[in-house]
Order: structure tokens, then C-alpha cells, then sequence
């Protein structure tokens, strides 16, 4: 059987299932399912996560190669299979030259010039290369990525002033809560990037859950956070994150009842000298979001789900939810 290999450089944070250098992809894994191929590949960042899911998908023999810290029980828990054999490396530089120098055939697919996959394969004979699916020179476009809000609507000023809110973002990569080859498999099929602001307030809508994350939260414990801002004085909370290359928060979001957010737990965050999951430093630069913290998941119950707001950025969003959320719902932007 015939070891191959499928190269990616590092994608963009942001993709979806139409930029060509995912078709390309697609279209080399279904011309290999009619070969008598072994493919030697990866996991753990997008690049790899999204050919391995594809594979699998089509029921192509793979040989992952994994990069400690990784493990190969997590992998196998990550993309629901268990590999027959695999190859541990002690770096992803390690993984990469033996990909190239295992394979006996290399489909470049999109590798950035000078990058660090060009330079091995510039070591390969020539014999040793297919490059009918590159598309080496295609460009990512990040431009939907920032914008700027129109004035707040008439209605979201008229909205209550005792009132938590939660706001969404797009997401890099995975939700908390679920596997590499779920993600994947939506980004495969997305016409758009598949884990944006509406997409994950959606989510939480079908699962009548807020997930805790623990980024930037001393000791790497898990919160829900929340800000006392009102929606229409949040516009500073709304902006470009140039360093993140994403936007801070984005305007959809859901609103819950200041005293029946505390019953649960929620406390206003704390500024001392020792941080922790409900204080900060004092000299912080993010007081201004006023936030507000509780411990793990916030569970949206039938009780909270009846005092509810939610926040989306247009009008004709707000069908998106009604599917799931029959309750008060408000859009950010004022109508043209």
C-alpha cells in the first residue's frame, strides 16, 4: 500500500468550507479513495484536524503521526477511531520532516512561500511531488471578520437597567464542549466560517447552557461571565481586538434578571492584590466591562428562560432564533 502525504501550511484562524484550498482538499481525497493509499498525517491544529477528519470520513487508512504533549487516547477520543498504528514525535518540526521523508508520494495543497513545509518539500525530488491540487497562491480573506455597529435601536435603549448580559464572539477553532472532528466536519461543509457570534449564541440557545471558559482566569478555573453594561452603552465592549484578530465581543448575546443571576451564584467581580476566579488586580485595564462571574456553566432553566433577553445584531436575525427562543428578543442595530 502506498504512503502518502497531504500538506497544508497553518490555515487562518478563520475559514469555512468555500476557500479553495479546502475544495482542493476534498477534491484530492476523492480521487485518493480510488487508490491504494496509506495517508501519513497529523492532528492538533486545523491544518491537520480538517485532512485527517476528511480521511476518515471516506474511509481512507491513515498513520497519524502525534506530537507530545499529545497523546494517542486523546486523539482517538477527539475523532472517534482508533488507529491501528501511529508514530510519536518530540516536536512538530520532528512531524513534519517525517511526514515528507515517509511518504512516498507529497500532495501539496496550500503552503505559504518560504514556509516550513515549502522548505522540506524543496529538499524532495521532483518525481516525489504532485502538485495537481495546489493552490499555493490562493489569499484568505479576513475581511468579514471586522466591522463597525450602526446606532443602537430604539428598542435595545429601551431595554431593562437591572440586567446581566452574556455576549458572544466568533470562536477560533472548537466550542468548549465538543471534538476536534465535529468542528471540522462543520468548517468541511460551511459556506461561511461555522463558529460565528450568531452561530454560537444558537448554540447555547439548543443546549439552555452557557459553557464555562477558563482563558485568562487565574488558576485556570472555569467561569460564565457576564457585564452589568447596558446593551446600548456597550459599544466600547464591541470592537476590533487587532493583537487577537478578532473582535472583543460581538452583539449577540442574552440578557438575565441582575437578582435571579445572583440566586445562582453570580458575583460582581472583586479588584484586589491576589487574583483569583472572582477578583482581579486592581490596576487592571478591564473595569470598564463591569463584569460579573460564577463558577462552571450558567444553565439557562425554565425559570431563567421566562425573564430572558436576546440581543442579536440585525432585525431579520432574529428569525434565526425563533426556532428555539420564543421570548423577548431585540436587535442592536437600528433598521435602515
Amino acid at each position: 500500500m502506498k504512503r502518502i502525504a497531504l500538506l497544508f501550511s497553518h490555515l487562518p484562524k478563520h475559514l469555512c468550507g468555500q476557500d479553495l484550498p479546502i475544495v482542493q482538499m476534498k477534491a484530492a481525497i476523492s480521487f485518493l479513495k480510488s487508490q491504494n493509499v496509506t495517508v501519513i498525517t497529523s492532528a492538533g491544529q486545523t491544518h491537520w484536524d480538517c485532512i485527517l477528519t476528511a480521511l476518515l470520513d471516506n474511509n481512507i487508512p491513515v498513520h497519524p503521526v502525534i506530537v507530545k504533549p499529545m497523546t494517542l487516547e486523546e486523539i482517538s477520543e477527539q475523532f472517534s477511531y482508533s488507529f491501528e498504528s501511529y508514530t510519536v514525535t518530540e516536536s512538530w518540526e520532528e512531524r513534519d520532516r517525517f511526514i515528507c521523508f515517509n511518504a512516498e508520494c507529497v500532495y501539496p495543497l496550500w503552503l505559504r512561500k518560504n514556509g516550513h513545509l515549502a522548505k522540506i518539500t524543496a529538499l524532495l525530488p521532483a518525481e516525489q511531488i504532485d502538485r495537481r491540487f495546489d493552490c499555493s497562491s490562493y489569499r484568505f480573506s479576513g475581511s468579514a471578520l471586522k466591522y463597525l455597529l450602526g446606532e443602537p435601536s430604539t428598542e435595545l435603549c429601551l431595554l431593562p437597567d437591572d440586567y446581566l448580559w452574556h455576549w458572544t464572539r466568533s470562536k477560533n477553532g472548537v466550542w468548549n464542549g465538543e471534538t476536534r472532528r465535529e468542528f471540522c466536519n462543520d468548517l468541511l461543509c460551511s459556506q461561511s466560517a461555522p463558529r460565528n457570534a450568531l452561530a454560537t449564541l444558537l448554540r447555547i440557545l439548543q443546549e439552555r447552557k452557557i459553557r464555562a471558559g477558563n482563558c485568562h482566569i487565574a488558576g485556570n478555573i472555569f467561569v460564565t461571565a457576564f457585564t452589568e453594561n447596558h446593551p446600548a452603552c456597550s459599544a466600547n465592549l464591541f470592537t476590533w481586538r487587532r493583537d487577537w484578530q478578532r473582535m472583543n465581543f460581538e452583539p449577540y448575546g442574552i440578557g438575565i434578571p441582575r437578582d435571579y443571576a445572583c440566586l445562582k451564584g453570580v458575583r460582581l467581580l472583586k479588584y484586589g492584590d491576589v487574583p483569583g476566579w472572582d477578583t482581579m488586580q486592581s490596576d487592571n485595564r478591564w473595569k470598564y466591562e463591569r463584569e460579573w462571574r460564577v463558577r462552571g456553566d450558567f444553565l439557562l432553566d425554565d425559570e431563567c428562560t421566562k425573564n430572558m433577553i436576546v440581543v442579536v445584531r440585525k432585525t431579520q436575525e432574529i428569525e434565526h432564533i425563533r426556532t428555539i427562543f420564543t421570548g423577548r428578543a431585540a436587535a442592536y442595530e437600528q433598521d435602515n
